[in-house]
């Protein structure tokens, strides 16, 4: 009895072994391959080109950074290539696939079976313990035994290091926990692709290189990635860095050995410390606007920065706070999520 398919070309071949648990495809089909890719918004009676011709292509192992300012397109991107939505004109393909043309039902399978989703904020579901989350997609995958669904959702929790913290809801887990997990979910049915969506825009900057370095060690044990963030920092994460602008693909920078450039470098330096400034002058001038105040709410402070900024700056909110006190700027000191003055 023969196998079918041993001559089909891109064949993939499952690779088990303690250091990776992810799909290995042979040969050199591009993972992702977008082409001419234009995604136009009718707000009311005025039509808004989101994408304006943009070319991608994305090979296995690649870890793929997206950055630009709000509005750029890089978001709609992201969603064109997890499924998420369908582009006005062009192509993408996924694994040779075009996914551009399905159906609604289609694109559904397509998500189920070969994308992985990181969001910004996690989206666990809030009764269900870390176990029960990954399980979920193990559901609907219909692949495996409920043993089965187990086994692999706690090798998954291994994979992460959250093995110990398998029976705890999303409360009682940290932010930085709960990311962990969504990752672990994302690779519950073997993605061929996984996307990220600001993965480290809610955590602070120490939880946020934990889970950069954790990324980064998936990506060299074979998965591939392509994520949409503001924290120029992350892009020392990458193996390659997209920068947009109005729709467009303005730069692109190869990363060598899963490190910046220098031209990069100095880009994003002198981005990351103006940012800075001008979110520093914007707390001044929230502080000085409430003066009076023995203790302020922190999110509310933070609510109060112009998005363009707030959105662009190099470091977790609550670090740039810490770092006005610490350089004497502010005499106050942070508890919680208050700062507190006197």
């Amino acid at each position: 009895m023969t196998k079918k398919g041993n001559d089909k070309k891109g064949k993939k071949m499952e690779k088990r072994t303690e250091d990776s648990i992810f799909t290995e495809e042979f040969g050199d089909k591009f993972k992702i391959k977008a082409e001419n890719i234009h995604k136009t918004y009718l707000l009311g009676t005025t039509a808004v080109a989101a994408l304006r011709g943009v070319d991608l292509n994305v090979k296995d192992q690649d870890f793929v950074i997206i950055m630009g300012p709000s509005g750029s397109g890089k978001t709609t991107l992201l969603n064109l290539i997890g499924g998420l939505d369908t582009p006005t004109r062009g192509k993408i393909f996924l694994e040779g696939q075009n996914i551009s043309t399905l159906s609604d039902n289609q694109l559904a399978d397509i998500r189920r079976d070969k994308i992985g989703y990181v969001f910004q904020f996690y989206n666990l579901l809030p009764q269900m313990t870390a176990l029960e989350n990954i399980m979920v997609p193990l559901h609907f995958a219909g692949k495996f035994s409920r043993r089965g669904k187990r086994k692999r959702a706690m090798d998954l929790l291994a994979m992460v290091g959250l093995d110990e913290r398998a029976h705890h809801t999303p409360s009682e887990l940290s932010g930085g926990e709960q990311q962990r997990v969504a990752i672990a979910r994302a690779f519950s049915n073997d993605p061929a692709i996984c996307v990220l969506d600001e993965p480290t825009g809610d955590l602070d900057s120490k939880t946020g290189q934990m889970i950069m370095n954790l990324l980064r060690d998936l990506n060299k044990r074979g998965a591939t990635f392509v994520a949409v963030t503001h924290d120029a920092k992350v892009a020392e994460f990458g193996t390659r860095t997209l920068h947009m602008l109005d729709g467009k693909i303005v730069e692109e920078g190869t990363v060598n050995g899963l490190k910046e450039t220098e031209m990069m470098k100095k880009i994003r330096q002198s981005e990351a410390e103006a940012n800075k400034s001008k979110c520093e002058s914007n707390i001044f001038k929230y502080l000085f606007k409430n003066q009076g105040q023995t203790e302020y709410n922190i999110s509310i402070i933070r609510q109060s920065i112009p998005k363009p900024i707030l959105d662009n700056i190099p470091l977790h909110f609550n670090d740039i706070l810490q770092g006005m006190i610490k350089d004497g700027k502010l005499p106050g000191k942070i508890q919680g999520q208050m700062l507190i003055f006197g």
